[in-house]
Order: C-alpha cells, then structure tokens, then sequence
C-alpha cells in the first residue's frame, strides 16, 4: 500500500506524530489499512444488538415495559443511554484513528448526556429508601449491578478487538470512551429488564458501576491499545 493513499490522513497529524506514523509506514510491508470509523462503528452496532438481545433472552424483559415507556421520562432516560452508548463507541473508534478523534464538540455532547442521566433519577422518578435498596441487593445477590457488569465486559472486550489495530496515539482514552460506552450498554439492558425504575435504585444498581469501575479499562487500554508502539 503506497504511502500516498494515507497522506490524507497524515495532513491531520501534528509534526511529531504524522513523522512517527511515516517512519512506521517506511519500515513495515505493505498492508491493507484498516476499516473506517464507520464501519468499524457499525460492526460494533450489531455486535451490540446481539449483545443486548442475548442477554433479554435469558433474563427477559420485564412485565409492563410497553406501559412504564409510554411515561417520557422513562423513554427518555433509555434513549439517550443507548445514545450516550452509541456515541461513546463512535469516539472511542475514533480515538484509536490517528487524525480522527474526537472533536471538543462530540466530548460536550457526551458530557451532557452523562450528566443528564446521572441528574434524572433525582428530578423524574420516585424516591426510595436507601436502606431497602440494599437489603433487595443482599437478597438477590446484587443481580442488577452484576448483570451491568456482564454486559460491559464481553462489549468492552469486542469494541478492543475491533481498535486494536488502529494504532492509538492516546490508549487511555481510547480505553475510556469504550468502558463509558460498554457500561452505558449495561445501563440500558438492565434497565429494560428491571422493574424498578425509583432514585436510589437506578442509581446504585444501574449507574454506579460505571463511577465505580471506569478505571478499569482506562488502565486496561492504556497497555492494549498501545502495544503497536512496542513492536519493533
């Protein structure tokens, strides 16, 4: 692949950055580049629907769902998870694209929906007792935030195998756009399946592991996505 197919690309690159990414060009074989970020956005679509659907069909949906999204606070607070969800996988693609990541705008935006659905449970729906919260998780073994966590790891995982080859720049990053996007696919699944749609319910079982545990694939990716720096 002559280096001249990626001299669009490489126009968007700082000096120091579009010169490591010629000395690499120069030194390596020719190879195939990899997909666009809309491609590989898209791989990750489906592979999320089957992600999400896998999971409803064993845990199911719960009874009433057509009802509770007749209510605009409930369909919101799922709309704009997904989305926030969607978004999140769009900028953690383009994170791993040098020249491509995300602009100031796509980061405010995502930064609004976040505090946006963090806010919600506090102004649309009703207010529970922290204290029942916990013995309901101690009596179901925490299924709800467990089940966060089941979803966001194989998703994480997919969106990584997805950028892996896209040689990042900035692997933190690239590690948390895709956590945030992971987690926030939890969210919405769990939320489809749960009845329970109170304040300190949504927040502790259904938001919190994301707080809790995005570290984790920031430092996760921070080592994955930066291995193509490494190879000699």
């Amino acid at each position: 692949m002559s280096q001249n197919k990626y001299n669009p690309y490489l126009k968007k690159l700082p000096g120091n950055q579009r010169r490591a990414v010629e000395d690499l060009l120069a030194q390596n074989k020719p190879f195939n580049p990899a997909p666009s970020v809309r491609k590989q956005w898209l791989v990750w679509m489906l592979l999320a629907a089957l992600n999400v659907g896998t999971t409803l069909f064993l845990i199911g949906f719960q009874n009433g769902l057509a009802s509770r999204l007749a209510d605009p606070a409930s369909a919101l607070f799922l709309t704009l998870t997904f989305l926030a969800s969607a978004l999140a996988a769009w900028g953690g693609i383009s994170a791993s694209m040098p020249g491509d990541e995300p602009g100031r705008g796509q980061k405010i935006l995502t930064a609004v929906l976040l505090i946006a659905l963090f806010s919600m449970p506090f102004f649309f729906f009703a207010k529970d007792n922290m204290a029942v919260v916990w013995s309901h998780n101690m009596e179901s073994g925490w299924f709800c935030f467990r089940t966060v966590l089941l979803v966001a790891l194989p998703s994480w995982v997919l969106l990584g195998w997805l950028v892996s080859r896209n040689a990042s720049f900035h692997p933190a990053w690239v590690g948390a756009w895709l956590g945030l996007s992971s987690f926030l696919l939890g969210t919405g699944t769990i939320q489809l399946h749960c009845s329970h749609w109170e304040r300190c319910h949504m927040l502790v079982n259904h938001l919190l592991p994301l707080a809790l545990f995005i570290f984790i694939p920031i430092w996760a990716g921070s080592f994955w996505f930066s291995r193509w720096q490494k190879k000699p």
